[in-house]
């Protein structure tokens, strides 16, 4: 049976621990299933980002990192957030993320990759479905000093080119000023 890793993030925009992440899930598995979450949401300050742009910085950047057959075993999809923000630990979040990770990968038992709070993401899945999943957790606190897209999108609006160009692959850096002229028409 195949091995396939899953990975769950927003990427407002995808940034070098990303890649990481990706890129770890890649070394365990035999496929990986990239899940850009909240594809249905931004303008918002937590999501200023639409899901056009994030995928197209995506697959710009897994080409940069991976070559050209990335797609040969990384497999993208869109992911859209139904719930609130707060109540993201509803059984039924998990629920939808396992079918969905079912009905695009073809297999009921895979690895979850997160470098968020793995308590609470555990606590998104109910008993049976925790059995069938191995969860991952990676500290990019630990690889790269706490970065984050809020910390890329606040570099990006502060003009801090040599932090972008370190912490984000070249789509990101080369499309800075379209991405700031986004993140400034929500605020």
């Amino acid at each position: 049976m195949k091995k396939v890793g899953v990975f769950l993030s927003r990427m407002q925009p995808i940034h070098n621990a990303h890649l990481w992440m990706i890129q770890n899930v890649l070394k365990d598995n035999d496929e990986v299933l990239v899940m850009i979450g909240s594809a249905n949401k931004f303008g918002t300050e937590r999501n200023p980002l639409d899901i056009n742009l994030r995928k197209e910085l995506v697959k710009s950047a897994l080409i940069e990192k991976f070559g050209q057959e990335y797609d040969k075993k990384i497999k993208i999809i869109e992911f859209p957030d139904w719930s609130s923000e707060e109540n993201n630990d509803d059984k039924e979040w998990g629920r939808l993320i396992y079918y969905n990770v079912v009905g695009n990968m073809g297999v009921k038992e895979f690895s979850y990759y997160c470098s968020e709070d793995i308590d609470m993401i555990k606590g998104w899945f109910e008993e049976e479905l925790r059995q069938r999943i191995n969860f991952r957790f990676f500290s990019r606190n630990n690889e790269f000093n706490g970065l984050s897209a809020t910390k890329v999108r606040e570099a990006i609006l502060n003009n801090d080119d040599e932090y972008v160009k370190k912490y984000c692959p070249k789509e990101v850096f080369e499309r800075k000023n379209f991405i700031k002229e986004a993140i400034k028409s929500i605020a």
